[in-house]
């Protein structure tokens, strides 16, 4: 196999681990009216509700992010639109300013006219007798005439400069008003934009409270359950004549399988509601392991009759002993029954001994687990064999007289921890189970 094969098995196996540790298959008791209900929450449904929540979170910063930088893109369209307004502004001054050289130009060039025009007619009337001087003052002035035509002409192209200067002008202006309304339109839209997103957000946050409230909601509907079936469960054993702490001290590892290093959190500033959440959430949750620990044991606890049609001919503890009629003590529970009737497993659990087994004649032990077991004795016939897994109420042999007997019975004991107690307190126990 090819290295990168083994890479590719090796990045399955990993991936199976840490679903398997993540997303364990679990399982909800609801009990109504008697009736137990389990509803199985598998480990794809699991991992479709953590993907949705993360989807859920991702939306949510995506869309904050989206808000937080439409608002930057705001600010910067304002400055913009404030930088074009100065620009306008600043072409307005400009364009007053040449209105206001043309006007000052043409004021002198009438107060020249003016003052030539005076000056002329000053020289006419004292010099009318002399035409030479005349002559020559009417050649001067036809020099000033010409030398003010130019300067006419030199003010008119610089008015026309000004004029094609004022058009431009007026086109940037213009393009500036189309850059400015654009700009407008563009915040107008960012605006637009930031309601609907802002909008979507408070959806978002109310859809966020309704989740938490449903979420609230069923653990505590959950812890009520568990608070309630730990209660019945330890009630059953009790009754039983166990003890519930020592049976879960005692109960199978793979049962409460769990582990990692433990690192200690120490609480931010600001995450004292945050902690109280998460210490109420870790009493929730040791309770539910707690639960889970007793509904594995009360699955191997064999609350139920071995027998249909019985009655019991000698009880567990001190008696005569049937034989030599002397004083013994008898560590089960003999319920006599008619020869080859049924005899049904008490609770789920793997065959561990099928044979012959002196005084008990023909004998089967069965391992519940947890460290129960229960003994079947004096059996006509076996129906099992050793290493079966046998599910609650299967058959495994018949009623019989075997080994040390005086009659037709069936010898029923339960073991705890290798020690005989008493199986009438199963029994008895039992029986508030199956009759809710």
């Amino acid at each position: 196999m090819s290295d990168f094969q083994n890479r590719v098995k090796a990045f399955k196996e990993k991936t199976l681990e840490l679903t398997d540790k993540y997303f364990p298959e679990r399982q909800i008791v609801l009990r109504t009216d008697g009736d137990l209900k389990y509803v199985c929450l598998s480990k794809r449904l699991q991992m479709a509700a953590s993907a949705c929540a993360f989807a859920l979170l991702s939306w949510t910063v995506f869309t904050s992010t989206t808000h937080f930088l439409h608002d930057a893109e705001l600010v910067e369209k304002d400055k913009e639109i404030l930088s074009v307004q100065v620009a306008y502004r600043s072409l307005l001054s400009e364009v007053t300013e040449y209105q206001n050289k043309f006007t000052n130009i043409s004021d002198e060039l009438e107060a020249n006219h003016s003052m030539l025009i005076a000056s002329i007619d000053q020289e006419a009337i004292k010099n009318k007798d002399k035409l030479v001087s005349a002559e020559a003052a009417r050649k001067e002035a036809q020099i000033a005439r010409k030398h003010l035509n130019r300067q006419l002409v030199s003010i008119e192209e610089s008015m026309r400069e000004l004029a094609n200067r004022n058009y431009s002008l007026k086109g940037d202006l213009s393009l500036k008003e189309m850059d400015l309304q654009t700009a407008l339109a563009e915040r107008n839209a960012a605006r637009s934009q930031k309601e609907r997103l802002e909008e979507k957000l408070r959806n978002i946050e109310v859809e966020m409270a309704r989740l938490n409230h449903t979420q609230e909601d069923l653990i505590k509907r959950v812890s009520t359950q568990a608070n309630e079936e730990i209660a019945d469960i330890e009630e059953i054993l009790t009754l039983a004549g166990l003890d519930p702490d020592e049976m879960l001290n005692n109960l199978d590892d793979d049962a409460t399988a769990s582990g990692g290093p433990f690192i200690a959190a120490s609480p931010a500033d600001g995450e004292t509601v945050q902690n109280a959440k998460t210490q109420k959430l870790g009493e929730i949750d040791k309770n539910l392991v707690r639960w889970q620990g007793l509904q594995h044991i009360k699955q191997s606890l064999p609350l139920a009759q071995p027998l249909d049609y019985y009655y019991i001919s000698s009880r567990y503890g001190k008696r005569r002993d049937p034989v030599n009629k002397r004083w013994a003590v008898h560590y089960g529970l003999d319920m006599a029954a008619s020869k080859k009737s049924p005899v049904y497993v008490t609770a789920p659990g793997t065959v561990e001994f099928v044979g012959w087994k002196g005084n008990y004649g023909r004998f089967i032990v069965i391992d519940h687990g947890n460290g129960i077991k229960t003994r079947y004795g004096h059996l006509h016939k076996t129906l099992v064999k050793k290493g079966q897994h046998v599910d609650f109420r299967t058959k495994i042999g018949l009623v019989g007289n075997t080994g040390r007997s005086t009659g037709a019975h069936l010898h029923y004991e339960v073991r705890f921890n290798e020690k005989n107690v008493d199986p009438y307190k199963f029994i008895k126990a039992g029986r508030n189970v199956f009759q809710g």
